[in-house]
């Protein structure tokens, strides 16, 4: 059964990694809102450290939703997701609450709120050989089939060039079916009023913020969870296609130093902010505010 909205209010703060979104929930009251996470990395349980998922403390404070989740041999798609996302939202409106949706991965929240393109159905066997070969095959396969599809997307990203390439193999351009959506929360729900936001710094000031997020999460256990997870899956399991997990294991194998590690980290971390910062831009349900003002604004939501 389909549950009616509890409010009409639809709270969402996206922002780049190191903006400061999971502080940000902090300040919320845990007995009027809960967190629905639209991260696609964070969903592993076993990569807290690199994904710089929320601490077990600041997930006691209130509840997180779609964190921590899946284990690192398994994946994950924006269609799973917004089935997940969608049964979070009825469980936090049966307890009389608020959704407060918290985005680092754009591509996710857009399919849900506003739908998804209309694919086909993809064979697992094709699933399996476009998750599994080398991201340099996949893009010069994907190039071959259909060019157009790099119009919007980045050859650098692996989880939408390995998704475009399952549904070019099965005969279906993607460049044609990614130019539409059908569905979507919002028209499932026309009576919501999304209060959409993007933490926007100054680049400067996130690039230092990332800067000094880095060494922590060496300190914290990267290399660690990285060594356990690569020892129980594989370093070609999906969760350590994760941003910055190629370096990690490339200190393991001793083929840079710890030195080059936290550089090629910093920098990869800059480039993904930077990428996310470019997709904010252009959502038309997210606003630039800076992290001080969308305190002050989400915290008084009546």
């Amino acid at each position: 059964m389909v549950p009616t909205p509890f409010s009409p209010f639809l709270p969402i703060v996206a922002g780049p990694t190191g903006s400061g979104k999971t502080s940000l929930t902090q300040s919320l009251d845990p007995h009027r809102f809960e967190i629905v996470s639209f991260d696609s990395r964070q969903v592993y349980s076993e990569l807290a450290v690199g994904t710089t998922s929320p601490t077990s403390k600041e997930l006691s404070h209130i509840p997180h939703w779609i964190v921590g989740t899946l284990t690192a041999d398994k994946s994950t798609n924006a269609k799973e997701y917004s089935e997940w996302a969608r049964q979070a939202v009825f469980s936090i409106w049966e307890k009389k609450k608020i959704p407060f949706f918290i985005c680092g991965t754009g591509f996710y929240l857009r399919a849900f709120l506003l739908g998804m393109y209309p694919v086909p159905n993809v064979p697992q066997e094709t699933k399996d050989f476009a998750q599994n070969i080398p991201l340099s095959e996949a893009v010069a396969l994907l190039r071959e089939k259909d060019s157009k599809a790099f119009t919007n997307i980045s050859e650098t990203d692996g989880y939408r060039v390995r998704r475009a390439l399952e549904v070019v193999l099965t005969g279906v351009l993607w460049s044609e079916v990614s130019s539409q959506t059908t569905g979507g929360f919002l028209q499932e729900f026309p009576e919501l009023q999304p209060k959409g936001a993007w933490i926007d710094w100054p680049r400067e000031e996130l690039y230092r913020r990332i800067e000094e997020r880095v060494p922590g999460l060496l300190k914290d256990g990267m290399l660690e969870e990285t060594k356990q997870v690569e020892e129980k899956y594989g370093s070609d399991c999906p969760g350590l296609q994760s941003l910055g997990y190629n370096f990690a294991l490339d200190f393991l194998y001793g083929r840079i130093d710890v030195n080059s590690f936290l550089e090629r980290l910093a920098q990869s971390h800059r480039n993904y902010a930077k990428r996310q910062v470019t997709w904010f831009r252009k959502d038309p349900l997210l606003s630039p505010m800076s992290w001080e003002k969308a305190l002050k604004e989400y915290t008084k939501i009546d």
